[in-house]
């Protein structure tokens, strides 16, 4: 790898800390990653501890160990999680540590043969004892950060006909490019990208978007139009885009790349129906071409090209059925300009508009995160042990807001911001 590639890893890294989640002297930070990230990681911790971090702890994960359990562990312990990982969180929240999570497969297709129940099992396990710690990381209690790390497999997935070695280094390329991570100053450009996406954030309050309708008026194999969406909104709804503040007041940034504005339905307002446009992972299984139709904010069918079955096991977890974020995204965002599926739900969710299934954020609420379980409910947050983002924008989609006047405005035309969103 060449020392320009280099110096600009430690570029993206100066990035995930100083901007990302925005460490503070003397905090510490827990990484999650796989074992192939652990360079990258390296040059991470150097970062952080250069800019005094207290503590850089390493989370490292496996997919071969993890298929290897989910095919030979007995059934009964299946969903055994220790309770040292419910301390370990309680002390990560009780002294604030900042989380990054490192995303990347380096084995993409490892658990393709697991059956999709015994996935729904652990993940049903996990959220029982961990539950907790994800909702107050999604509350935004701490500082946290999503981040795309290169591997090999990963970058031979997007470039096939590309050998190992120089699929990486093109990926590695790409990657630090749409993260804007390839400019002079990092830091600056995100502040700068963060202000025009705050654009598209007053745009929606000044009009007091309760409602948006996506409608994609090219036909389906079924000769209807391919989408025809109206999610409804709380009576308290707050957009939201870019950075975001923690409990202590500290700015960071929850992904980066970033390239959306979204908001919290209600999850009762959603009627019509809707067509994927790039593969999703529900249950870490790949699903392709999927059909969706609502009633009354609940998912009465579906179908899938690929994945069907792991769609019928998605839906058997409560809160699956409905949405937990819309998100607006312009078909012009460099991830999409790249012209590439990314195969990865960070980034592919940042391409175009994307709705998700199931757990809510609570910051979709204006005040939500001051507000008790049982409130944020009766306001028509959706809860759910899972999230899971599925991509539903296509550059012939229109995006019309209902304001709660009952009065339309639009928003996009042919999957892109009208001007006066981004005035």
């Amino acid at each position: 790898m060449n020392d320009n590639l280099l110096a600009l890893q430690r570029a993206y890294a100066d990035l995930i800390i100083h901007s990302g989640i925005n460490m503070q002297p003397g905090q510490c930070i827990h990484v999650r990653a796989e074992l192939g990230h652990r360079d990258f990681v390296r040059i991470l911790a150097a970062v952080a501890y250069d800019a005094g971090a207290k503590h850089v702890e390493v989370l490292w994960q496996d997919p071969l160990v993890s298929k290897i359990r989910f095919q030979h562990v007995q059934p009964e312990f299946l969903g055994f999680v220790p309770e040292f990982e419910v301390a370990r969180a309680n002390e990560f929240l009780a002294d604030g540590w900042a989380r990054i999570a490192l995303i990347g497969d380096e084995y993409p297709d490892a658990l393709e043969e697991v059956e999709p129940a015994a996935l729904r099992t652990y993940q049903r396990s996990i959220y029982q004892k961990l539950g907790f710690f994800s909702q107050r990381v999604m509350n935004n209690e701490v500082s946290w950060c999503v981040a795309g790390v290169p591997v090999a497999p990963w970058a031979q997935k997007i470039y096939p006909e590309l050998d190992a070695a120089t699929a990486l280094e093109r990926l590695w390329e790409m990657v630090l490019r749409v993260c804007r991570a390839d400019q002079p100053d990092p830091n600056a450009a995100w502040q700068e990208h963060d202000a025009n996406l705050k654009k598209v954030v007053a745009f929606l309050h000044r009009h007091d978007v309760r409602a948006v309708r996506f409608l994609d008026a090219a036909l389906g194999a079924d000769g209807q139009p391919a989408t025809d969406l109206t999610i409804g909104m709380t009576d308290r709804p707050n957009w939201i885009s870019g950075a975001s503040n923690n409990a202590a007041g500290v700015s960071f940034f929850a992904n980066i790349p970033t390239e959306e504005a979204f908001s919290t339905p209600h999850r009762g307002r959603t009627e019509g129906w809707v067509r994927t446009s790039k593969p999703g992972y529900p249950l870490q299984r790949e699903l392709l071409n999927a059909w969706f139709r609502f009633e009354a904010g609940e998912v009465v069918e579906w179908r899938a090209e690929k994945g069907q079955e792991v769609l019928d096991e998605l839906f058997q977890i409560p809160g699956a059925r409905q949405l937990g974020e819309v998100a607006l995204v312009d078909v012009r965002s460099p991830i999409n300009r790249s012209g590439l599926i990314f195969h990865n739900t960070l980034f592919d969710e940042n391409a175009v508009c994307h709705v998700a299934f199931g757990r809510a954020y609570p910051e979709g609420i204006q005040g939500g995160s001051k507000l008790s379980q049982e409130e944020l409910a009766e306001l028509g947050l959706n809860s759910s042990e899972t999230h899971i983002d599925l991509m539903i924008g296509t550059d012939t989609m229109q995006v019309i807001g209902i304001r709660a006047d009952g009065s339309e405005v639009a928003i996009m035309e042919n999957g892109m911001f009208v001007e006066a969103v981004l005035a």
